[in-house]
């Protein structure tokens, strides 16, 4: 009987050993739990499995550094013919309106890539980068003249210039919402110790019939919902009031001076929209503003057909009746209609290869929507660089970088500098 009990009690024992080490809760391979921190140095977490998307369980609760950002380069002004393109001209007092953009950045590695999540407020989103607008606004800052086709509105964008002790030059990387968003990336390029760019290929040739700031677009686009395959295989949808890919492109028909005479005489459409759709009425009906992107959305013929539908006030005989059964009329109107909310000024150019930093945003470019709350924009690069004059990150070292961003700008910035990335142990 003592046998028995002693031999029973070492089966409990070991049972409840078992049980003991079974009920330990170890964290998931890839995910290390964690409460969020704000920290002096921006501090790369290992993880097992790729944190490839801003949606991650990861970047949820990764440590974070909060960046002060001050004035980089304010009170520049482009060319003749480029109006409204400096958001970002008065520096802070400008940039998001002159709200704090509570910027944070959160980093992370596996054991291939490094990945560097860049959050900040902006109250809009500017896709737009030198758009075609006839008769657009003036601009406040210049005495430019705004008659007739002028260059205007810019993007959003962001670049982190790391410290490179290879070359004399910075490694940059540029996220910008105009011409890589488009396609997942963000540029790689080169910059002298002033932080000035020194060789900028953008993926995107100019939409103009002729090579200055005023001469108009060649093309506009086709009308065929514009999707994009990427190197890796991804389709992307694109937004036809911001972006006109080289592959959607036509002819701009019509003429649109002639557009705008249909459009403020013949037609009557001032009436209700104001003079070259600007929202002022002059009648009783206040039929809104035209002069805006919205209607680019749109293909030709669904403006035609909606124009001349029971569902818009000014169909009748006395106004778009008066025109409708005359094509040339018609399509110089749509031409004029085009103009005003803003032709693409640029054609996109979908790359053919792997970008050297992919790039993600949390705005679908596929339907952007002016009225914006926050950028996120997730950035990947690999650890080790294919080209021996780049910067390679190893886990064990320090490195220095800047930040700069831009509203509705490319000439000023506001930004922070020597901010430090250091790599946190990859063992748990």
């Amino acid at each position: 009987m003592k046998i028995l009990i002693k031999y029973t009690l070492i089966v409990i024992c070991f049972v409840g050993l078992f049980s003991c080490e079974a009920d330990k809760r170890y964290p998931p391979r890839g995910y290390i739990p964690n409460t969020p921190k704000a920290t002096e140095q921006l501090e790369a977490a290992y993880f097992w499995t790729p944190q490839n998307k801003i949606n991650s369980s990861y970047w949820k609760d990764a440590d974070y550094v909060e960046v002060v950002l001050s004035d980089i380069s304010k009170q520049k002004l482009y060319p003749d013919g480029y109006l409204n393109m400096t958001g970002t001209y008065s520096g802070m007092k400008s940039f998001n309106k002159g709200k704090d953009p509570k910027v944070k950045l959160k980093a992370g590695y596996d054991n291939e890539y490094l990945y560097i999540l860049v959050e900040w407020k902006d109250t809009t989103a500017d896709a737009s980068h030198m758009t075609w607008l006839w008769q657009g606004p003036s601009d406040k800052y210049k005495e430019d003249s705004a008659t007739g086709w002028t260059s205007q509105r810019n993007n959003d964008n962001v670049l982190l210039l790391f410290d490179n002790t290879i070359t004399d030059a910075k490694d940059v990387w540029k996220w910008s919402m105009a011409y890589t968003a488009p396609f997942d990336m963000a540029l790689y390029l080169k910059a002298d110790n002033g932080g000035n760019i020194l060789d900028e290929h953008k993926p995107l040739t100019r939409n103009a019939s002729e090579e200055n700031s005023r001469s108009g677009p060649m093309y506009e686009w086709n009308g065929v919902r514009q999707e994009i395959t990427l190197p890796n295989g991804e389709v992307k949808v694109l937004d036809p009031a911001y972006y006109l890919s080289d592959n959607y492109k036509m002819p701009v028909p019509g003429d649109i001076s002639q557009g705008e005479t249909v459009f403020n005489v013949t037609a009557d459409c001032k009436y209700c929209h104001g003079h070259n759709g600007d929202g002022i009425s002059e009648g009783f009906s206040d039929g809104g503003l035209l002069a805006d992107v919205f209607t680019n959305k749109y293909t030709r013929e669904g403006l035609i057909e909606f124009i001349g539908s029971s569902q818009h006030e000014g169909a009748g005989g006395q106004y778009f009746g008066k025109i409708k059964n005359d094509s040339v009329k018609v399509e110089n109107l749509i031409t004029f209609l085009r103009g005003i909310a803003g032709t693409p000024g640029n054609l996109l150019i979908t790359p053919e290869s792997e970008p050297q930093i992919r790039a993600v945003t949390n705005i679908a470019v596929g339907g952007i929507e002016k009225k914006n709350k926050q950028y996120q924009v997730l950035l990947r690069k690999k650890l080790v660089s294919d080209n021996s004059n780049d910067i390679s990150f190893d886990a064990g070292s320090t490195y220095t970088f800047s930040i700069r961003f831009s509203d509705n700008d490319e000439i000023n910035y506001v930004g922070a500098s020597d901010i430090e990335l250091t790599f946190k142990s990859s063992e748990l």
